[in-house]
């Protein structure tokens, strides 16, 4: 596999060395934080990215990691639905950057 990733359209998520379970999920971890995706997330939020311009891309993943930051150390179960629900997306969108980088393998649980 070329990386960086410039196109996504016969992608596979075994392609990427990530292996699903039987619902078609997998997990990654970030610090102490296990996340689980789905296969079609990620490759959706990978399409997504390459949509977008460079330069907002950049801003995007900047939020993103000050979000997952700030989430980290106030904790998952100390959030709200809706907090839960930024930190989750934020997440996606952070890993999947690191997937069209070829530098997801070593968050893979």
């Amino acid at each position: 596999m070329d990386y960086p990733i410039t196109n996504v359209d016969d992608l596979t998520v075994e392609a990427l060395g990530i292996t699903l379970n039987a619902e078609g999920r997998f997990a990654f971890k970030v610090k102490d934080h296990t996340h689980e995706l789905t296969g079609d997330e990620l490759l959706e939020e990978m399409k997504d990215q390459l949509d977008v311009r460079g330069s907002i891309r950049n801003a995007l993943l900047r939020k993103a990691q000050k979000e997952i930051l700030s989430g980290l150390k106030r904790g998952r179960l100390r959030m709200d639905e809706e907090a839960r629900e930024t930190f989750d997306l934020n997440l996606l969108i952070w890993f999947a950057d690191k997937a069209l980088k070829g530098e997801h393998q070593s968050y893979l649980t």
